[in-house]
């Protein structure tokens, strides 16, 4: 293939059902991320055809969206036997958010400049008339000097009639009215935007909890849903558990009415501590350095009948504890859980 010329590949960055990421260097563009998509991965000819439609829609959508928070694709080629297809795009080294909800590894200053500058990225990209339509985590690429980039334009369009479009996205970031009504808005990306800030300040595992306060159920047909019942973390402050119910109403009119009111709204958050919060099957910890002292929270087989916390403080070597608060062991899980919120809740920043 004529392109392999000025572009050689360094290293594998991820594969998938139909191809393969990986790295590369460009003769132009120096370092760069490449998508190979073969034709001998997909089942038919169709199937394939529509793929390439994709990636030609993807690399002309970028070419006109230029934003320091928006992916930019430098070239989209196909092989002259048109059994092979690259998409060449900017390198994000630290590749996408949704690495780091897997990690569940929370840390709330980091995910609110990710979220702000996937924001900015959608701000933009509907101020230009288009919609993404598929906002989740996989789809925001973080660079090494820690910008966050919108990316992933399969999905984005700009046939809008009258303000809608035809639907798309992953299941567990769909606004309810795309399932009811079988459309996307600029509020459709709002309310997939609020999901994945909820799911990115609770990683995997609390986001697919069952159980008591489970964040998310399914429906009669199998589509999940957010409950009117579910638990955040319970260091996320008030006015971050605020702004996520606004972002993800359920009622597109209560929900937060623009792109550019959502960069706002999340500008705003007031200063956090910067607790390391990780998050495991049956238990949460978390820790913060606080000038010659470690605060530490541990909490055991959280929201169940058996579940207890108790936090403490000690010197860097680990000595000198010192307990700074704890369940009883007569409180019921819900008791429990809400003296936890009020401890981190009295903790200023």
């Amino acid at each position: 293939m004529d392109y392999l010329t000025t572009l050689h590949p360094i290293k594998d960055l991820g594969r998938g059902a139909f191809g393969i990421v990986r790295e590369c260097t460009h003769d132009v563009h120096k370092n760069v991320a490449a998508k190979f998509f073969f034709r001998s991965n997909f089942s038919d000819m169709n199937e394939w055809q529509r793929a390439c439609e994709r990636a030609l829609s993807e690399g002309q959508a970028l070419r006109i969206l230029e934003h320091r928070n928006v992916v930019r694709i430098h070239d989209v080629v196909r092989s002259p036997s048109e059994d092979e297809l690259l998409v060449v795009m900017e390198l994000c080294e630290k590749g996408s958010a949704g690495n780091i909800a897997a990690q569940n590894k929370i840390n709330l200053i980091d995910i609110k400049k990710i979220c702000r500058d996937a924001a900015i990225g959608l701000n933009y990209i509907h101020n230009k008339g288009y919609l993404h339509r598929d906002i989740k985590p996989d789809n925001i690429l973080l660079t090494s000097n820690n910008d966050a980039k919108v990316g992933d334009f399969g999905f984005v369009t700009d046939e809008i009639t009258l303000g809608f479009a035809k639907p798309y996205g992953t299941p567990i970031y769909l606004a309810p009215e795309v399932l009811e009504i079988g459309c996307c808005t600029t509020l459709t990306d709002v309310y997939s935007l609020g999901v994945t800030f909820l799911h990115l300040t609770h990683g995997d595992i609390w986001l697919e909890r069952t159980g008591n306060g489970q964040l998310f159920k399914e429906n009669d047909i199998g589509y999940p849903y957010l409950t009117n019942g579910g638990l955040f973390l319970p260091h996320l402050p008030t006015a971050w558990r605020t702004c996520i119910n606004r972002l993800t109403r359920a009622d597109p009119d209560k929900r937060c009415q623009s792109m550019d009111e959502a960069v706002n709204l999340i500008s705003r958050l007031p200063a956090v501590e910067d607790w390391t919060c990780v998050v495991e099957d049956n238990n949460v910890s978390w820790s913060l350095v606080n000038g010659k002292r470690i605060v530490k929270v541990q909490w055991d087989d959280y929201l169940s009948t058996q579940e207890s916390w108790r936090a403490w403080s000690e010197d860097l070597s680990g000595g000198k504890i010192k307990t700074l608060a704890k369940s009883d062991i007569s409180d019921t899980w819900k008791q429990s859980y809400k003296k936890l919120q009020t401890f981190f809740a009295s903790r200023k920043p």
